[in-house]
C-alpha cells in the first residue's frame, strides 16, 4: 500500500498496486482516513503510521503510461493498435464487422474499440482512434482499421460515394 501526495503536506490518495483505495486528508493535528466501503476514521500520525507503515506519507513516485495521444500506439489488441493498456480482450460484432475491444481496467465495465474507424456523423465522416464501443452503436462507421493510412483511404472513398 501507498500514496500518491496531491495536495503538500495535506492530501493523499491511498493505493495498492494502482488501484486506488480511498484518501487521507490532514485535520488539524490528526489525519481523516476515507476508505471504500469503510466510512471515515480519524488517527493520530502515530496510529497512522502504525495502522499503514511508517512510510504511508512519502509519496511513491511512479511514471506510469495508460492512454497515449492519437495515432500512436501503446500496446495491441487482437493485433489492432491501441492507445490505453488493454484488459478483458476479445471481439465485438458492431453492424456485421468483428471488432477488437478491451477495458481500460480489469474491473471496467466500459469497452472500447482498438484500432482506427471512420465515423459518419453531422453529414462529415471524421477520424477516430480507440473509440468507446457504444460510439458505434450510435453513428454509421467503417473500421477497424490497424493503420491511420488504411482508415484515411477508406474515408476518402466512403465520402466521395
Amino acid at each position: 500500500m501507498y500514496t500518491t501526495e496531491i495536495v503538500k503536506d495535506r492530501f493523499w490518495i491511498l493505493e495498492d498496486s494502482g488501484v486506488k483505495l480511498g484518501t487521507i486528508r490532514k485535520s488539524g493535528e490528526n489525519f481523516e482516513v476515507i476508505l471504500r466501503g469503510e466510512g471515515v476514521e480519524d488517527l493520530s500520525q502515530q496510529a497512522l503510521t502504525t495502522k499503514y507503515g511508517r512510510k504511508i506519507l512519502e509519496s511513491k513516485i511512479s511514471t506510469k503510461i495508460e492512454s497515449v495521444d492519437y495515432g500512436k500506439a501503446l500496446t495491441e489488441v487482437e493485433g489492432y493498435p491501441c492507445k490505453h493498456k488493454g484488459f478483458n480482450t476479445g471481439f465485438s460484432e458492431k453492424r456485421g464487422k468483428k471488432c477488437p475491444v478491451y477495458t481500460k481496467s480489469e474491473t471496467s465495465k466500459v469497452f472500447y474499440a482498438a484500432g482506427y474507424y471512420g465515423l459518419h456523423f453531422s453529414g462529415i465522416w471524421r477520424n477516430a482512434y480507440c473509440v468507446k464501443l457504444e460510439t458505434l452503436d450510435n453513428y454509421e462507421f467503417v473500421g477497424p482499421f490497424k493503420t491511420k493510412t488504411e482508415l484515411e483511404a477508406e474515408v476518402l472513398r466512403v465520402s466521395k460515394s
